[in-house]
């Protein structure tokens, strides 16, 4: 991957390099706007069921000489997966985090996310700026994010998540589908009914593909304490098994390891890099799945790839329903080398009507997507569409 020259680092120093890229930034204008996206199928896991449409919140920034970057925050309705919502993360961009960088200069945009550290939570506020503020640096300078970031690769091999379905056959009809397309990793969410015996049906039908499960926090501690599903689970061979219990239930997922050949994948507890640290350490996981909006950016979704690289812990980038704004931010950092398993890159036509850029992206027929080679936003925004698409708009020069 060219674009990597001279930016081959490792572990601290690949964190260090990202967090030093110089690019002279003074953020002249901020355009907030809350989206409203058709949804074109029902997705239900253990959180619930999403249909109608979807909000989200893109944000455009523009820097002095004209130079523009567009950032997303990919929230949820309601506080399950975290605690942002669309209102708070609204307010936190509006009135918290964006007001106080207009008309500022910066040097890199690490020196921009310096100025919220002390705010706690607002993660996907955090993450719309700093990865809006990529864009415009990547843009600036010329360089894809993947070649600032320290990429390796250049496709990323992806997989699919497969939803609660209302009967098996149902389920096996959609795999097959998604396989057929070229998919190379099937994930399905369970929750407490709908677990063994979907998994075991896919792994019956579909032989040794790589197949994990996602629990999405849906099991107490002390289901099923005889063992059962996880014993049984434990049989079929998966990759791993995602977040089965609560996000802060890091002894009980330590204990339920302990018992199981199977990795438990740390997604809801790796809310942060201390957490992620402290999870690994007490043995809670042995897969770690990197989101950068959950994280609260990109610089320390690349701090949470270093730790995990640093104790050979394999990482892989999880999605949250992002258009292609969010997704080529996520295409770049999953070109990092730590990013071994299959990451979850749907493309936009699985879940919208249409994408929020132009050339969109799609699965190749080798089963991967390609990292985006363009400097600035790795997909072109299309601003009409998302005009189309706004319910609510905020716009600030500083002057206001």
């Amino acid at each position: 991957m060219s674009v990597t020259t001279g930016l081959s680092a490792t572990g601290a120093e690949r964190l260090s390099r990202a967090a030093a890229v110089r690019a002279p930034l003074r953020l002249a204008r901020a355009s907030v706007r809350m989206l409203s996206l058709p949804l074109v199928r029902t997705f239900r896991s253990a959180y619930g069921r999403s249909a109608g449409r979807k909000r989200l919140i893109v944000l455009r920034l523009e820097d002095a000489d004209g130079t523009a970057g567009w950032g997303e925050a990919p929230i949820a309705e309601r506080p399950l997966y975290g605690a942002d919502t669309a209102e708070s993360t609204w307010s936190a961009l509006t009135d918290l985090l964006l007001p106080p960088l207009l008309g500022r200069p910066f040097g890199a945009p690490a020196e921009v996310a310096a100025t919220w550290a002390p705010i706690i939570g607002q993660q996907y506020a955090k993450n719309a700026i700093e990865t809006a503020v990529w864009a415009l640096a990547s843009a600036r300078l010329g360089v894809p994010l993947a070649g600032l970031w320290g990429g390796v690769r250049d496709v990323v091999p992806v997989g699919e998540s497969f939803p609660i379905c209302d009967t098996t056959g149902a389920l096996l009809d959609e795999v097959g589908a998604r396989l057929g397309e070229g998919f190379g990793r099937v994930k399905l969410k369970i929750a407490p009914g709908w677990d063994v015996a979907p998994a075991r049906a896919v792994r019956e039908a579909f032989g040794d593909v790589p197949l994990s499960v996602d629990a999405n926090c849906g099991y107490a501690p002390g289901y099923a304490a005889a063992g059962a599903p996880w014993a049984a689970l434990d049989e079929l061979g998966l990759v791993m098994i995602e977040q089965p219990l609560a996000g802060d239930a890091l002894l009980d997922l330590a204990e339920l390891q302990a018992r199981l050949r199977t990795p438990l994948c740390l997604d809801e507890t790796a809310a942060s890099v201390n957490l992620t640290r402290t999870a690994l350490a007490l043995g809670s996981g042995q897969v770690v799945n990197i989101k950068p909006p959950r994280l609260g950016g990109i610089l320390p979704a690349i701090a949470v790839h270093d730790l995990c690289a640093g104790q050979q812990v394999p990482v892989w980038c999880g999605g949250m329903l992002e258009t292609g704004i969010g997704r080529g931010f996520n295409l770049a950092l999953a070109a990092l080398p730590g990013f071994t398993l299959h990451s979850d890159m749907s493309p936009a036509r699985m879940f919208y009507a249409h994408d929020l850029v132009e050339p969109t992206f799609d699965i190749r027929p080798d089963g991967g997507i390609a990292v985006p080679d363009r400097a600035g936003n790795g997909f072109p925004v299309v601003p009409e569409r998302v005009a189309d698409a706004t319910i609510r708009s905020w716009e600030s020069d500083g002057r206001d």
